[in-house]
């Protein structure tokens, strides 16, 4: 188990295109359980002195399976409220 308290460090912005970035080391893509597919969110400080990136967690609802399901749990109910 990685600690992160082993992972701090200090890095530097490199140029990359017409943009910066900052590299991300193996040991904090593992630590993170991220690859080039994860998202994250920007966040920076009102003063300017801080970035912070959090990682977006997806989520895959079926929201017509959940519908369904809700759907049929609540036929009756369904069935009274096409009628109104």
């Amino acid at each position: 188990m990685i600690n992160p308290e082993d992972l701090k460090q200090e890095v530097s912005m490199f140029k990359n295109g017409h943009s910066y970035a900052f590299r991300v080391s193996k040991k904090d893509r593992e630590f993170l359980k991220a690859d080039e597919t994860t998202k994250f969110e920007k966040i920076v400080s009102p003063d300017g002195r801080q970035i912070t990136f959090r990682k977006v967690e997806q989520s895959h609802p079926d929201v017509l399976k959940a519908a369904s399901k809700l759907y049929d749990q609540h036929e009756d109910l369904m069935k009274r409220l096409e009628n109104l």
